[in-house]
């Protein structure tokens, strides 16, 4: 009896694009790696980038026509030179250049593999790199192209309109990094002082991006830990981004105590950070948090109505929650008000 080979009633093409996409970042990682975009501003021909990066002509001229089916190059008439994608993200000394976020994306990569061992293991601790982390200069910029390229805006378009922030004078942007958070704030409010508190080697770099927007006068940095260090006091608003919420539970009870004393009577704490939302995570979220679980990273990340609670049981009151959320940055906004 003669049996018909089946035909699939769904397309498969999803699962091709989960097993090949490894070797698409591949190709864009390398071509970060010979800046690439930054050298095809002006188009050129295979044969001029190959003697220029001094690569083989034959393969250079393949890696840039994969450039162009990712669409990030377009060839005419035997040259290659950016298309807008690239040149808005890719190009160095861009407003909104990527680079340095996607050298992150690639060293993760070398967790990843570790997924099967990390699964029998429950994770694979990291041996302690000072020249990594939050101590490196890279990953400090890689963290201030994440926020240029839409979540920085979306959150002062949100902070702007908030009454405490209008009426600030004093703000501290705790565990700031790149500081650009702080800026932007002084930009918006002319009367506001701005602090930027976090380790010494991370708040040289935020030196930095003040001197370039020339808030010298009013915004300036703090060093120390936030775990452990004081970071002041009589600040309207304190600022945190991405840092300290995703603490384990004993540790943000003594954070959000001294959150709490540092603030006047009347101020408010603004959080921005990731939160569960009813069971619905984003491919992002779910990625970034199994990550930090093969690394053996320590953090819990709160439901949004756990994290009210929280704020509730440490005497915060008022607690709003504003959603900005989008597929590749689940963020929430979350004010709390120190009675006064």
């Amino acid at each position: 009896m003669n049996k018909n080979i089946p035909e699939p009633k769904i397309d498969p093409r999803p699962i091709d694009d989960m097993a090949k996409c490894y070797q698409a970042s591949q190709v864009l990682y390398t071509a970060i790696e010979y800046d690439i975009f930054s050298l095809l501003e002006e188009p050129k021909t295979a044969k001029e980038v190959s003697e220029e990066i001094d690569t083989d002509f034959e393969l250079t001229n393949k890696f840039l026509d994969a450039l162009a089916a990712l669409q990030l190059l377009s060839e005419i008439d035997g040259k290659y030179t950016n298309t807008t994608l690239a040149r808005t993200f890719l190009v160095k000394d861009g407003p909104f250049y990527q680079g340095n976020l996607v050298n992150l994306y690639a060293t993760a990569y070398d967790a990843w593999p570790k997924l099967g061992q990390a699964l029998r293991d429950g994770g694979i601790p990291q041996k302690p790199d000072e020249n990594k982390g939050a101590f490196d200069k890279g990953f400090i910029l890689s963290m201030a192209e994440a926020s240029t390229r839409g979540p920085l805006q979306r959150v002062v378009k949100k902070v702007r309109d908030i009454p405490e922030f209008k009426s600030a004078r004093k703000l501290l942007d705790l565990g700031g990094g790149h500081g650009l958070y702080a800026i932007a704030f002084a930009q918006l409010n002319p009367e506001l002082e701005a602090v930027v508190f976090d380790l010494p080697p991370v708040v040289e770099v935020t030196s930095e991006f003040i001197s370039q927007y020339g808030l010298e006068e009013r915004v300036r940095v703090m060093t120390g830990d936030f775990d452990s260090d004081g970071f002041g006091e009589g600040y309207d608003v304190i600022f945190v981004s991405h840092s300290g919420f995703y603490h384990t539970k004993e540790p943000i009870h003594e954070l959000l105590e001294r959150i709490y004393e540092a603030l006047n009577d009347g101020g408010v704490l603004i959080s921005n950070h990731w939160m569960i939302d009813d069971g619905k995570s984003s491919v992002t979220f779910t990625l970034w948090h199994l990550w930090l679980s093969i690394l053996g990273y320590p953090h819990h990340v709160y439901t949004k109505d756990e994290f009210a609670d929280l704020l509730e049981e440490n005497r915060f009151s008022d607690v709003q929650m504003i959603d900005i959320a989008t597929p590749e940055d689940p963020s929430t906004i979350v004010i709390a008000k120190k009675e006064g």
